[in-house]
């Protein structure tokens, strides 16, 4: 790290609509059982009342994701398959707790467990810095609402997919009623990329990091959010708004790109995910 003074360089605002292709279940808790009731109900604002998408459940499908197309995952915590991976590349977008951190502080049982190129990764997530991606909660737009309305109050607002487990030997059925947001249904999401200039290279940083993000998405899209993506839950498409870079100065002056980037969705025009030109994205060379 060669920059004595860690500076903030600009956001990426990356706005759009989530679109289900079928039905989607992320799910919540139930406060009471209820008999003949849904045994697997969805998440909902405890406010509107409305299912949503958490920003949770989004990061970690792409993270997990990106983890497996880059061979991340032969880099694990704990030197385990199946645990979150140290790559820096991974760490920087999406962060990591604290916890993994405190092994760069050289605990004598971790020294003993781990090889010398796995015990030097961790200590670098030291100076990686703050998580660069944030994703907000996506709630669901107007359209949406007035369509989860005219399906009738005894729905609230979703679907009651009824599943089967056979005994295989008797043939005999357990039935299971689990709660889907409708297909067709749309729900406003951001994600903001932060760029810090941790050291000399961040530009070129910067646009790794967002190159990481949209790879992310498209496998996403040919994937499942949610539960059950193996039975055919969860398939999503993503419709992008032009996205905006946002640079210190911007935030400080008022300029028209921060006002650009305060826009409501319903005035944007929509783009799959490919139609962007993919230069927008470019971190700008006058930020650098």
């Amino acid at each position: 790290m060669s920059n004595t003074n860690i500076a903030f360089k600009g956001n990426l605002i990356i706005r759009g609509k989530i679109e289900c292709l079928t039905g989607l279940h992320i799910g919540g808790s139930k406060e009471k059982m209820e008999i003949g009731g849904v045994d697997s109900i969805v998440v909902r604002s405890p406010q509107s009342d409305f299912p949503y998408i958490p920003g949770s459940s989004l990061k970690g499908k792409m993270r997990h994701l990106l983890e497996y197309i880059n061979a991340f995952v032969n880099q694990p915590l704990d030197g385990e398959l199946g645990n979150v991976s140290v790559h820096p590349e991974v760490v920087r977008v999406f962060g990591i707790g604290a916890d993994v951190k405190e092994q760069a502080r050289g605990k004598r049982e971790f020294e003993k467990k781990h090889n010398e190129e796995y015990k030097q990764t961790i200590r670098d997530l030291k100076d990686i810095g703050l998580s660069r991606l944030t994703v907000r909660d996506a709630m669901p737009d107007e359209e949406t609402v007035e369509m989860w309305d005219s399906l009738g109050s005894d729905l609230h607002y979703t679907e009651y997919k009824a599943e089967n487990t056979l005994d295989r030997l008797t043939s005999a059925a357990n039935p299971r009623f689990i709660e889907r947001v409708v297909e067709g249904s749309k729900f406003d999401f951001e994600m903001v990329y932060t760029a810090y200039s941790y050291d000399d290279n961040f530009a070129e940083q910067a646009q790794n990091d967002v190159k990481n993000i949209l790879t992310a998405l498209r496998l996403l899209e040919a994937s499942a959010l949610g539960k059950s993506g193996s039975r055919g839950y969860g398939k999503i498409a993503f419709h992008l708004a032009d996205p905006v870079w946002v640079l210190a100065k911007d935030y400080i002056e008022g300029s028209d790109k921060w006002e650009t980037s305060k826009k409501v969705l319903s005035d944007l025009s929509l783009h799959q995910l490919e139609a962007i030109d993919s230069n927008k994205f470019n971190f700008p060379a006058d930020a650098v």
